[in-house]
């Protein structure tokens, strides 16, 4: 099991590595060269300036058990068919289960836009909800860590 973080769009970063840290958890942070970013501690993957080139270097890094950090709807999809688990930003784990709903959310906000209507931008992230996330993603963390513990014990 790894981290791996979709570091475009990840707030709290700081927080998040000192958390996998903690738990000795393997982090990769996936960033464009417009990004500089430096942490000795976890492994950083710089792609392409562009368009979804973050999104790819993850798709062909994920493996099973993953935790992925997104708040891409469609790069969650094709990590959970490679079996990973998705946390988005907000704190909601993404699944099998709410992924249809969540892709008819972002379809319908594309329509807008592409319709000309305002859409209210996303307002300022509070405490809350950055303790919220942290939480949740703690919780994921130890129940994947005792997942893998679980399985080497069995082999």
């Amino acid at each position: 099991m790894r981290l791996l973080i979709d570091g475009d769009g990840c707030p709290d970063r700081k927080e998040v590595i000192d958390l996998a840290c903690h738990y000795g958890i393997e982090t990769i942070l996936f960033i464009d060269f417009a990004h500089l970013i430096l942490d000795n501690r976890i492994q950083i993957v710089s792609c392409d300036v562009g368009k979804d080139s973050v999104d790819q270097q993850i798709i062909a890094c994920v493996q099973a058990e993953d935790v992925v950090i997104t708040q891409d709807y469609g790069l969650a999809g094709l990590c959970l068919m490679k079996d990973a688990v998705v946390l988005h930003v907000s704190g909601k784990r993404i699944t099998e289960s709410n992924m249809n709903n969540l892709l008819e959310y972002r379809y319908l906000g594309y329509m807008s836009r592409k319709n000309d209507k305002h859409i209210k931008g996303l307002k300022k992230r509070s405490k809350k909800e950055s303790l919220y996330f942290l939480r949740e993603l703690e919780k994921i963390l130890v129940e994947q860590k005792m997942n893998v513990s679980d399985i080497c014990q069995n082999e």
